[in-house]
């Protein structure tokens, strides 16, 4: 990447924190492909490779206002990659190999659980199901939340609410 993309690159990650939504799209178009293989040189599967660069993708949206206007934008990502993937390795650690394995078989087959989830997950509308994909599977807080959705942290906690007895009652049946 020459000097004048790397700059380009800075300026889609200033535009993040001035509500350019069709920013982090072009940076995931620009550095895609480097930022997976960044992860895959860390982790041994793909998917686990494409797991960090979708969480690298969201920390840039979230962490973009951090990013100082005259630094090195490449530099910047990579950093966020390495410490994800580094996070990944000590999470599979912490969890022994079978679990690791385990993991990876995740959709392979899904029991009883994992139909129901399936079949109310079909069921909830777009933001419904980003609310649940940021909450529950990125693990994100209010915060981080609102920061990516543009919204209020008091908006995103009332949707979840919402979202929470609309969960229960599809469960109850």
């Amino acid at each position: 990447m020459n000097e004048s993309e790397n700059i380009e690159l800075g300026e889609l990650i200033i535009a993040i924190t001035k509500g350019n939504t069709d920013a982090i799209g072009e940076i995931f178009k620009r550095c895609g492909k480097a930022m997976k293989a960044v992860a895959k040189a860390y982790l041994r599967s793909d998917a686990d490779a494409e797991d960090v660069v979708q969480d690298c993708l969201i920390t840039i949206v979230t962490k973009a206002n951090k990013f100082r206007e005259n630094k090195n934008a490449k530099s910047w990502i990579n950093t966020i990659v390495m410490n994800a993937a580094k996070n990944k390795i000590g999470y599979y650690r912490r969890r022994g190999e079978s679990d690791l394995e385990v993991a990876r078989g995740i959709g392979a087959e899904l029991d009883e659980n994992g139909l129901i989830v399936s079949e109310i997950f079909s069921q909830l509308t777009a933001k419904e199901k980003s609310l649940v994909i940021y909450k529950y599977w990125y693990k994100c807080t209010v915060a981080e939340m609102a920061a990516i959705m543009r919204r209020s942290k008091s908006t995103i906690q009332y949707q979840l609410n919402k979202l929470e007895e609309k969960l229960k009652i599809f469960y109850k049946k």
